[in-house]
């Protein structure tokens, strides 16, 4: 890919799933697509009644996505994966550990992740509009 197709291009996304036996590639990313990296704290009170904060440890970052399978090959997008393949692959592997790696200019993520929610519904042209939520997944065996 040209550097210009890349930057005019944006974002790209992929899951695997199964070690990378199958990979999807997010046939149209919008320009917005949330981050959220939580920290976790605790408030308590001292002994002077003051409410006082304790910083803990970085959450699980979490990756929600709302966007549209197309129904049918659009010039303009290219060579995609059509929307009964996208939607088949996110509910067969709704219960299994993904891999998600997200590229860009300005963004760089390459993580575990389980699917935590997955909505979508035809529109009247019959593309799927969608949305999936995804959060960090932690291998307790120390896999990354």
């Amino acid at each position: 890919m040209s550097i210009a197709k890349y930057i005019t291009s944006g974002m790209e996304i992929y899951f695997s799933a199964d070690n990378n036996k199958e990979i999807l590639r997010i046939p149209y990313v919008p320009p917005d697509v949330d981050f959220s990296s939580p920290l976790e704290f605790e408030l308590f009170e001292n002994h002077k009644g003051e409410l006082l904060t304790l910083s803990g440890e970085e959450g699980l970052r979490q990756v929600t996505l709302e966007s549209w399978f197309p129904s049918k090959f659009y010039q303009w997008l290219g060579s995609v994966t059509l929307a009964p393949t996208c939607i088949e692959f996110f509910t067969r592997n709704r219960t299994k550990t993904l891999r998600i790696v997200i590229v860009s200019l300005s963004i760089r993520l390459n993580m575990l992740c389980k699917i935590t929610d997955f909505t979508y519904r035809k529109k009247n042209n019959g593309d799927i509009s969608y949305s999936l939520s995804i959060q960090e997944y932690i291998d307790p065996h120390g896999k990354r």
